[in-house]
């Protein structure tokens, strides 16, 4: 009789973490649509917060660095399939941020928004930084100046916008997972 509540408890924590990891891929996929498809369409925006990064940064908090590289892998692998590029440029760059902030798992307690925000701020300016690097100044393409005030501050700051939204709900539903 022991045995058999021990294997029901065991089958519930198996079907519990499936789904748990099935409800993270579902947000990370419903992030990705959004950010490629529904928010470049709206006429009025010049910029687009990038969602995957959010929850790269926000993931790498919560859970670490493994959770943060797998989930940065696989932000950086949706993107890397959608553009038609070099592969592994995205993978690179989402990983090693995921990691990164995975670091700072062990220095962070509680739900303080001003952390997080440091954070976007930060793994903003190293993404576009980088997206920059990789895109444009490779190619010989030296507006930088141009490119930080219309493309990268816009883009920091429309991300921190919807961070300061997102982050709470993100990490609410994540210590929700955890609990469980």
């Amino acid at each position: 009789m022991f045995f058999n509540k021990s294997n029901r408890k065991n089958e519930y924590n198996k079907r519990l973490n499936i789904f748990k990891i099935l409800s993270h891929i579902l947000i990370l996929f419903f992030a990705f649509l959004l950010q490629t498809t529904i928010i470049p369409s709206i006429p009025f925006l010049n910029s687009s917060p990038n969602l995957l990064l959010i929850i790269v940064f926000t993931y790498g908090l919560i859970y670490g660095e493994e959770v943060g590289i797998i989930t940065g892998f696989v932000c950086g692998l949706l993107f890397d399939l959608y553009f038609d590029e070099s592969f592994g440029v995205y993978i690179l760059i989402y990983s090693l941020l995921g990691y990164l902030n995975g670091i700072l798992y062990n220095f962070y307690y509680g739900d303080d928004i001003t952390f997080p925000m440091i954070l976007c701020i930060i793994n903003c300016f190293i993404f576009n930084i980088y997206i920059f690097v990789i895109h444009f100044l490779v190619r010989g393409r030296l507006v930088f100046i141009f490119t930080l005030f219309n493309v990268i501050i816009p883009n920091v700051l429309f991300t921190l916008i919807i961070t300061i939204m997102l982050y709470k709900i993100l990490y609410d539903y994540n210590m929700i997972n955890r609990l469980q």
